[in-house]
């Protein structure tokens, strides 16, 4: 056992020090958004938002947030910055990757190599601040959905609330309360602090993605053509929703077609039933239809190397501020069972829908 506490002490010591002068944490990492900088080689990027005008801004100050990777300990109430250590040292692994997918326009060859971006894009999906608020929105919806179901059963309600020490003048009092109960969408829950509980979800959940992406997926580089180009955002890892699955199930990380913009030429695809071909040459058309993705699952800000009439249109036609909204709605009209979903994702673009392989099996659940 003393082992076992050096070494995680060591561990902690070695990603404490590669932390400990960064006190502004970064979600989306400095190095993914200069593959999208004004200049090559620049610091420097388009930040678009709506209601405003394009601005060139310095990438240092984007898609940060201060101590946001910083928790106290459990046992001793000592704050740590081992996450930000941990992060930092991973991406420098894969940004050299990316470089080298960017600069060659081919996937890469190793299985360290997909290995390395496979992590990066699970953390990616779920190091920021909208996963943290979906995450929130989750647990307020079921509480919601637990709400609701008990609506249905009058007598056990009200017994509910005597137990909290709620108490009502009339029946009629208690029916008004209970019928406000059975529509969730019409009222509000805040939730509170939980920043490291939800963080270790979400970890949880990037070990579940890193594995679907490794082993239930096929991978492909779309290319935009010369005379169209991709943005990113501050919530980048964006899913669309593929032909080939019924559409409640078609929009998560399993079934869903995952997309992550590395450069204005290239994209990142993992797919569920695969391409013909590991390359492939997007439409102006696609590229536009990717980017609308990019931006309905925005957090607050769209960045891109150019000034763009375009992009600022698509900012403020899609960049809605509901990315982590959590939708509580029945399976069918008339089924008795209800589910939790976030927004609904765009369909899958035109070329990968026209050069999907014939799936030899459908997913259904």
């Amino acid at each position: 056992m003393e082992n076992v506490s050096e070494s995680f002490q060591e561990f902690k010591e070695k990603y404490e020090k590669i932390a400990q002068n960064t006190k502004r944490h970064h979600w989306i990492p400095q190095f993914y958004l200069k593959f999208f900088a004004a200049n090559e080689g620049g610091n420097q990027i388009y930040m678009y938002q709506p209601g405003n005008n394009p601005l060139l801004v310095s990438i240092a100050n984007i898609a940060t947030s201060k101590d946001l990777y910083t928790f106290e300990e459990k046992d001793t109430g000592q704050k740590t910055r081992v996450m930000e250590g941990v992060f930092a040292e991973h991406e420098g692994a894969v940004a050299a990757v990316l470089a080298e997918i960017i600069r060659i326009g081919n996937l890469p060859a190793t299985e360290r190599e997909r290995s390395d971006i496979a992590a990066f894009v699970s953390l990616l999906r779920v190091r920021g601040p909208s996963f943290n608020e979906w995450l929130k929105n989750m647990d307020i919806g079921h509480i919601k959905l637990l709400q609701k179901i008990q609506t249905e059963h009058p007598d056990s309600l009200r017994e509910k609330f005597k137990q909290a020490g709620v108490s009502f003048s009339s029946n009629e009092e208690f029916e008004e309360m209970r019928k406000f109960m059975q529509d969730p969408n019409k009222y509000s829950i805040t939730m509170e602090g939980g920043e490291g509980h939800y963080f270790k979800q979400a970890m949880d959940l990037s070990k579940e993605i890193y594995e679907i992406l490794m082993s239930k997926k096929s991978w492909h580089l779309l290319i935009a053509p010369h005379n169209r180009h991709f943005i990113t955002s501050d919530n980048p890892v964006v899913t669309q929703e593929p032909a080939f699955c019924p559409p409640h199930i078609a929009g998560g990380v399993l079934n869903g077609t995952v997309l992550l913009t590395i450069s204005p030429k290239y994209c990142l695809s993992f797919r569920r039933i695969p391409l013909n071909s590991h390359n492939l040459l997007l439409t102006r058309d696609d590229v536009n239809h990717i980017n609308r993705s990019i931006a309905s699952a925005a957090r607050r800000q769209l960045y891109g190397h150019l000034n763009s009439k375009d992009w600022a249109i698509l900012c403020n036609e899609y960049l809605t501020g509901d990315e982590s909204k959590v939708i509580i709605e029945k399976l069918a009209p008339f089924a008795p069972y209800y589910m939790l979903q976030g927004t609904v994702q765009l369909k899958e673009a035109d070329a990968l829908k026209n050069n999907s392989v014939t799936p030899t099996h459908v997913p259904q659940s």
